[in-house]
């Protein structure tokens, strides 16, 4: 009887550990697995002192049972592996994750600089075309104003061309009736120059008297002066390379006085404006043409009336293009 109350007792105890042990196992683990081991075993021993399992039978089920305990132990071994394993990956992981978030954090921050580069830059350049766009509206302006005067010079250059011209027309109108061979009529160097031969106004040789046909040409000349009030005249004389007996003059003195003479009388008798002529001599240093033949002697002994419009608009004009910075 008391050993039967005695089994009764260790059974209850024995349910009781294994309920405890059941409740604590995912807690407690592989320990937890050791003390239901030793309690299984206890478990056995009392049934063989009872009598009622063979003592193979009891060796057989603890082998058996230890076995499964052994595997259960692997398979928590594992799971602490693989748990070890899946903390080092998330540990990873997150410092992974946290480099690519500062790495993200460094390429938006860059990203921000660009942009903010970018405007700088934009607003530069906005800057700057709106000063180039300044300074080309200046510089077409200077250009407009400097091709404005440009205009206005060759306006003035074509109007005094056309004076010349003009001006020698009527020359050659007024001098229609005159042998051609006594006086010559051309444009040079942006003046009319009249030639008149030495027969026409002076005997060979002489200075001081002018012959009747030179009055008459001169007094033709006075009359065309005095068409254009702008005209100005310069009377030069000229002679050949032949030596000649002068009283005390050389081929300069003479061909000035020749000048002089006939300047004297254009003022003196014509009504020409002494601030209008200018007389003057070169002596044999102008030749017009070849002194090696009598006819190209005697073209160069001539007076020759350089005629000129005093073109104060295009001095005007070119002076501002020369003083303009």
């Amino acid at each position: 009887m008391i050993k039967a109350f005695l089994l009764l007792i260790v059974f209850l105890l024995a349910g009781a550990y294994f309920v405890f042990s059941r409740t604590s196992f995912l807690a407690l683990k592989q320990t937890n697995m050791n003390h239901r081991l030793h309690l299984f075993t206890l478990l056995l021993i009392l049934l063989g002192l009872n009598g009622c399992m063979s003592n193979k039978k009891v060796a057989a089920l603890t082998a058996n049972y230890q076995a499964e305990i052994g595997q259960l132990n692997e398979q928590v071994r594992n799971a602490h592996d693989d748990l070890s394993r899946l903390q080092i990956k998330i540990a990873e992981s997150k410092g992974a994750n946290d480099a690519l978030l500062l790495s993200q954090d460094k390429y938006l921050k860059r990203i921000d600089q660009l942009e903010d580069e970018i405007d700088a830059a934009q607003s530069k350049a906005v800057n700057q075309q709106s000063s180039l766009g300044d300074a080309i509206s200046q510089r077409e302006k200077k250009i407009s104003g400097l091709e404005q005067q440009l205009a206005g010079v060759r306006d003035a250059l074509k109007q005094h061309d056309s004076d010349n011209d003009k001006l020698a027309q009527m020359l050659r109108d007024s001098f229609i009736n005159l042998s051609p061979a006594q006086y010559n009529i051309a444009i040079e160097d942006g003046q009319v120059v009249l030639a008149f031969t030495e027969s026409l106004l002076f005997r060979n040789g002489a200075a001081n008297k002018l012959e009747p046909l030179g009055l008459v040409s001169l007094a033709v000349l006075a009359r065309v002066l005095n068409a254009n009030p702008r005209a100005f005249v310069q009377v030069v004389g000229h002679v050949d390379n032949l030596p000649a007996s002068r009283k005390n003059q050389d081929s300069w003195d003479y061909t000035a006085l020749r000048a002089a003479v006939v300047v004297r009388h254009l003022v003196n008798n014509l009504e020409i404006l002494p601030n209008r002529v200018l007389a003057g001599g070169k002596g044999e240093f102008d030749p017009a043409t070849s002194n090696e033949t009598s006819e190209g002697q005697s073209r160069n002994r001539r007076v020759e009336f350089n005629i000129f419009f005093q073109s104060e608009q295009v001095i005007k004009q070119v002076k501002q293009l020369t003083d303009r910075k």
